[in-house]
């Protein structure tokens, strides 16, 4: 089998990183080029990788598979996007919520917000419309909770000829909008090679304090807000990543309110290394979500794979994960349960034996190999399903020709015709 992997690989894309791995297993059995945009770092790779914009797109005719990751972060996906729309192809999502991604490539490269609005309009009635408007005189709803109503992930698999996503929580969402092949594949995650970290005291951690560890952007949809209101006397919370400004003044007076300062840092950006060094010395990693808008968590994955206890809250892809791996919080008893959930992890045997079962259940289920394997086997799926997106693709051109509306009966009938060829 010939594939072609569209993705980003910039050194600062997770999904670049991901990427690596699967192909890397997938070239043990097919063979495989990795497209890409990026004209800056980028990952290494163990395949042929083509640059994009100086390739014949036209080679693509010639592949049994075409893969196209898409997250929600348009500079890294919006080439992507571009040609997926004239070659389809197999979409790997990475993201639930693609308002992001849509919100920057209508109303910031392409300067169209009445295109902005209509899709809105299309996909979610006057409800998006409504959305849409609000948006454009400056009340984002992509700035806000209420962006899980609007996800516009429908207009990624629209045309696509199967999706993977990466937890039953956006594969169910998938289905409501895209009826050809779906399939669920848990995402990879490898640990990359580190330098022994220097240790919790180069943190200037209390070896007699509970230190809690939360990695990624700081911004509200993290809760971060919500671990420094609950956290105990005998606790110090670390945090490492880039923070949304607003945000960081509001965590800035919540901790000035409770005398926290010497116990919370806020370390911004931070290189590989002292990264590793503050997972490595964790004794709880704090991984919370509301509303869930990934797909899943490399960084939750990542933790597990420290061997770390990790409070997650108990929604989307985190729901998943078994209950006796991490602690799962329900977001409408936030406060409560997460002091809870504190708590119960203050007790060092129950660490220990929760970061265990983690470990070995992140290490035999987030696995590049196994990623490989499933993918193959959906492909065929993908290629079975062809001869029905065929025929109904030329059903619906005629239609159209024929000017042929939606409630007419004609179209149930060939619906059901349809149906009675290819479906059991």
């Amino acid at each position: 089998m010939k594939i072609a992997w569209f993705t980003p690989l910039s050194e600062r894309s997770a999904i670049g990183r991901a990427s690596t791995y699967i192909v890397r297993e997938l070239a043990k059995v097919a063979e495989v080029e990795l497209w890409h945009f990026e004209k800056g770092p980028v990952h290494p790779v163990a395949v042929k990788t083509v640059f994009a914009p100086a390739a014949d797109l036209g080679r693509l005719a010639g592949f049994d598979l075409v893969v196209y990751n898409f997250g929600n972060h348009l500079p890294f996906h919006g080439e992507i996007f571009e040609v997926s729309r004239q070659h389809p192809g197999v979409i790997i999502l990475h993201d639930y919520v693609m308002h992001h991604f849509f919100a920057a490539l209508y109303l910031e490269k392409r300067r169209e917000p009445a295109a902005y609005v209509a899709e809105m309009e299309h996909w979610y009635g006057a409800a998006g419309r409504a959305a849409a408007e609000r948006s454009l005189q400056g009340d984002r709803v992509w700035e806000g909770d209420e962006v899980v109503n609007f996800p516009l992930v429908e207009r990624c698999t629209e045309g696509a000829l199967g999706v993977v996503a990466h937890s039953e929580y956006l594969l169910e969402a998938v289905r409501l909008a895209f009826p050809g092949p779906t399939r669920k594949i848990n995402l990879p995650y490898e640990m990359p090679e580190h330098h022994q970290p220097a240790g919790r005291e180069s943190l200037g951690v209390p070896a007699d304090q509970l230190q809690l560890v939360t990695i990624g952007h700081v911004n509200p949809n993290k809760r971060v807000h919500a671990v420094l209101e609950a956290m105990g006397p005998q606790m110090h919370y670390v945090v490492a990543g880039p923070s949304d400004p607003a945000y960081q003044k509001r965590l800035d007076r919540i901790v000035a309110e409770r005398n926290l300062g010497g116990r919370v840092q806020f370390l911004g950006r931070v290189s590989d290394e002292l990264l590793h060094t503050c997972l490595a010395a964790a004794d709880v990693c704090v991984n919370l979500r509301q509303p869930a808008i990934e797909g899943a968590s490399a960084s939750v994955i990542e933790e597990m794979l420290y061997g770390k206890p990790v409070v997650v809250t108990d929604i989307g892809f985190y729901r998943e994960l078994p209950g006796d791996c991490v602690v799962k919080v329900d977001p409408a008893n936030e406060g409560p349960g997460l002091r809870a959930a504190l708590a119960r992890l203050e007790q060092r045997a129950e660490r220990e034996a929760m970061g265990a079962r983690a470990l070995a259940y992140a290490a035999a289920t987030f696995r590049a190999d196994n990623y490989a394997r499933d993918l193959l086997r959906f492909a065929w799926d993908v290629r079975n399903a062809q001869p029905l997106f065929t025929l109904t693709d030329r059903i619906a051109a005629e239609f159209r020709r024929m000017k042929v509306s939606s409630d007419m009966a004609i179209v149930d009938t060939a619906a059901a015709t349809v149906g009675d060829l290819f479906c059991h």
